[in-house]
């Protein structure tokens, strides 16, 4: 009988884990999108970016957890502005059908750099939420969908691949996915990053080696044309260049034009 129970809870867990499932998006200021996520059997609004990096609650979120929150964790925006947050253990948040658990997750107040007038938000949802799953991201239409191994398979088929890399942060705890993209004999790594909801920024260093602008230390406002492939999408685009600490970013102008599906565990993004 114990036996017989544990088959029935492995088989759950893994319908569970490989289920297709819809998560509507929401609008929330300019092109950011939220989603609910069920906590408790409430729901609560949390953030959607895939340049987040770590799966954030706020404290009040935390607390309803019951866990020790503790450590000093650092990141750093876009902008090089560092970023220190707290931890906690054992996370449960539920999408629509999908459940997520997290052995760990930062604790910080998205609202702290919000303006105060802005509706609350509990937290962001990131890509590294979704590291045990293959999602797939079609923020023109409002939706992600949480794919089954079938349902993967047919819909790559159509789609292409784009050079990616995966990246685990400072401590090795994050997931950030950067794109390739080649000039010349060079292969520069831009952010994907939906909450960029700005112009696409290009480095100074970058735009520089581009021949977009005369040196690094250029005071250029004025957003550059700029053109490039990714997987065999051709995209001429504007771009900003900016003193960010990576070569270039996306931004939600371009993620937004494609349906991009990503497998975390083969580390591969495609585009279609």
């Amino acid at each position: 009988m114990r036996y017989l129970l544990l088959i029935v809870i492995l088989t759950s867990i893994n319908c569970a884990l490989f289920a297709q499932d819809t998560i509507r998006l929401s609008k929330y200021a300019g092109n950011l999108k939220t989603l609910e996520v069920t906590i408790k059997d409430k729901k609560y609004k949390f953030l959607f970016d895939t340049g987040g990096g770590e799966t954030f609650v706020s404290p009040e979120i935390a607390m309803l957890f019951g866990r020790d929150v503790y450590g000093n964790n650092t990141g750093f925006r876009m902008h090089g502005e560092k970023i220190t947050y707290k931890r906690t253990d054992s996370i449960f948040l539920s999408l629509n059908n999908t459940k997520l658990f997290f052995e760990s997750a930062g604790v910080w107040d998205l609202m702290s750099i919000l303006p105060a007038d802005f509706p609350k938000l509990y937290g962001i949802i990131s890509l590294k939420s979704f590291s045990q799953n293959i999602l797939t991201i079609n923020l023109k239409d409002n939706y992600l969908i949480v794919e089954n191994k079938n349902s993967y398979k047919k819909r790559i088929q159509k789609m292409n691949l784009v050079n990616s890399f995966f990246a685990n942060g400072l401590d090795g705890r994050e997931v950030n996915i950067f794109v390739g993209v080649n000039k010349g004999s060079h292969t520069y790594r831009f952010l994907f990053d939906s909450g960029n909801i700005g112009e696409m920024l290009l480095s100074n260093q970058t735009a520089f080696e581009w021949g977009l602008i005369k040196d690094t230390s250029s005071q250029n406002k004025e957003p550059l044309t700029v053109n490039f492939y990714l997987g065999k999408k051709h995209i001429t685009n504007t771009a900003l260049p900016s003193n960010i600490i990576y070569d270039g970013a996306l931004n939600f102008a371009i993620i937004s034009k494609y349906i991009f599906t990503i497998n975390f565990q083969k580390k591969e993004i495609w585009i279609n």
